[in-house]
């Protein structure tokens, strides 16, 4: 499948927090009717046909104090927690860096052999050429320029962008996918390093 870079920054951009909208805490138990035990079937299969394909999992360090000019160091491990395996082309890592970080100017990024990293605006997007089953795990680590008039806080997220892509629809292109309205889930946690002068 073809993922224009420009296309995919969009979508993680309009893509909802996992943590806000995942996973809501549970319903307490209360007696109900035939009738409203149906009705809740009912809600009950559409909501598992909203859940999505694969959960993500994020663990990220990035550092506590940076200089202006200086170096920051981003690192992430996302796990793939199911339900299903993730194919390539069906998630990406994501970090979305801050006014203060250069993500246009040179960057480096250390992950799995064939991946590919690109960056547009302030996020840096990854490509991985690997199935994560259900227990795998992907990690990175990415080497960013802190701009000399950096100030204040700096405040990035960390995360996998996963789209939950139906069996059989693997070579449609990312149009089709959007016509189609194939979901999109971002799992991402926020992070903060203060620049000190």
């Amino acid at each position: 499948m073809r993922h224009p870079i420009s296309k995919i920054a969009t979508l993680a951009v309009a893509a909802p927090l996992a943590g806000a909208m995942l996973f809501a805490a549970p319903a307490t138990a209360a007696p109900i009717s035939p009738a409203a035990a149906s009705t809740a079937s009912a809600a009950s299969a559409a909501k598992k046909a909203d859940d999505p394909f694969s959960v993500f999992a994020v663990k990220g360090t990035t550092p506590k104090k940076v200089r202006p000019g200086g170096k920051i160091t981003y690192s992430l491990k996302a796990t793939n927690t199911g339900p299903y395996e993730s194919k390539a082309g069906e998630y990406y890592v994501v970090v979305y860096a801050p006014k203060g970080v250069d993500v246009g100017g040179k960057w480096s990024y250390y992950g799995p052999k064939k991946s590919q990293c690109v960056s547009d605006g302030p996020i840096a997007v990854c490509a991985v050429d690997k199935t994560m089953k259900v227990g795998d795990s992907v990690s990175f680590t990415f080497r960013m320029n802190v701009k000399k008039n950096a100030k204040g806080t700096l405040k990035t997220t960390l995360g996998v962008l996963a789209y939950d892509v139906p069996n059989g629809a693997e070579n449609l292109s990312r149009e089709e996918l959007e016509r189609l309205g194939v979901k999109s889930w971002l799992y991402g946690k926020r992070y903060s390093t203060r620049v000190v002068r």
